[in-house]
């Protein structure tokens, strides 16, 4: 039976701790500067490297997290190991392209060194394929998107017979909460927020100060808050404009699952899993007088049609952007990839003296201290 390593967190599906040895971070909190230090630089358990570094020769096939910097940091030092030849998937990869020269070259640089281990990338949308491809230097052919997925699996949540008033939203990454709240000014409906203490949250409650309609919620749990979802009468996912990755893939897939209708920004996200009219509503970004309109649009639906919408959103989040398909779509993916890296002789490449020059570059850079200024 192939041997497959990951770090991935997919510990409520049978299917994956069956076929995969999981390196799992720990959440016990570390002491020390050292610890401290890395901690700061979005490391917050550097003992995954190592482990992940000592299992990886072993491995038929290597799964990473694309939204965690210590797999990256640990893909640059792989490839510098002559032990470790399976290929390697990125799982989930979902970058926003750095702003700074600096920041975009940090980007590349772990992708750059560990090139001869990459059999795929996996962002979510294919409008992402030429992005990856000029924005991080990766070869076309190693990105091969994979929508994203819901994420219920073991919570019981039952939508009520009959729809909530409510419009529902929440979440802090790269939400356009301004544009959302200016569609609620001088409107009969309800908007709830499901936002926990932060900056941002108290942010998005100054804006909302004189919007009686309007209500910030910071005391919701997983399972109040999808709740509320289920029970509303339209979840909204407004996205910030110009955005150049996916976001809040997961987050509309578990609305439409709960069989909630979706009014989302039209984005290269929401595009993926919202069929405009069938399966929810896109509007276009930073339009707030667009929102106006949607929002009056779903309220006004006559019920026959807005069960519908519902019924088709459903389905396909169960069905097509299911957690179950996502995770055996994974794993197809990876026995595909680790028989092929087989028939061709294990990974591509030669560890002669460019690589060990590549090694040397690296440990400089890494004594220097600026290695760590990876993907966000």
């Amino acid at each position: 039976m192939a041997h497959f390593v990951s770090t991935l967190p997919f510990h409520k599906s049978p299917r994956w701790t069956s076929s995969v040895e999981t390196i799992a971070a720990s959440s016990a909190p570390r002491r020390g500067p050292l610890r401290r230090t890395w901690g700061r630089m979005g490391v917050p358990d550097p003992s995954v490297i190592s482990r992940l570094l000592r299992r990886a020769g072993s491995a038929d096939a290597v799964l990473i997290n694309g939204g965690e910097r210590a797999d990256l940091v640990y893909l640059a030092l792989a490839a510098l190991c002559p032990w470790i030849t399976a290929p390697h998937l990125i799982v989930d990869a979902h970058w926003q392209p750095g702003r700074t020269a600096l920041h975009r070259w940090a980007q590349r640089l772990p992708l750059w060194l560990g090139r001869r281990l990459l059999a795929e990338v996996q962002p979510h949308s294919r409008e992402e394929i030429p992005l990856y491809a000029s924005v991080f230097g990766l070869p076309e052919a190693v990105v091969k998107p994979l929508p994203w997925s819901t994420s219920l699996t073991g919570y019981d949540l039952q939508r009520q017979a009959e729809p909530g008033e409510a419009i529902v939203t929440g979440g802090h990454s790269y939400r356009d909460y301004r544009t959302l709240l200016d569609a609620m000014r001088g409107e009969p409906w309800t908007l709830r927020i499901g936002l926990p203490p932060s900056p941002v949250t108290e942010q998005v409650r100054a804006w909302a100060a004189d919007l009686p309609n309007v209500e910030v919620v910071s005391d919701w749990t997983f399972r109040t808050y999808w709740q509320a979802v289920a029970d509303s009468r339209v979840f909204a996912m407004a996205i910030t404009p110009g955005l150049q990755r996916c976001t809040a893939d997961q987050t509309i897939c578990n609305a439409m699952a709960l069989g909630a209708i979706v009014v989302a920004t039209d984005a290269m996200s929401s595009r993926i899993y919202i069929e405009h009219g069938r399966t929810g509503f896109l509007v276009p970004e930073g339009d707030a007088a667009a929102w106006r309109r949607t929002l009056a649009e779903v309220y006004a639906l006559p019920a026959e049609k807005a069960r519908a919408i519902r019924s088709a959103a459903q389905h396909e989040a169960t069905t097509r952007f299911s957690e179950d398909a996502r995770i055996e779509e994974t794993l197809r993916r990876t026995r595909v990839a680790a028989a092929e890296w087989t028939e061709r002789g294990r990974a591509p490449g030669r560890h002669d003296a460019w690589q060990w020059a590549k090694a040397g570059f690296v440990l400089l850079l890494a004594a220097k201290a600026s290695l760590l200024p990876i993907l966000l």
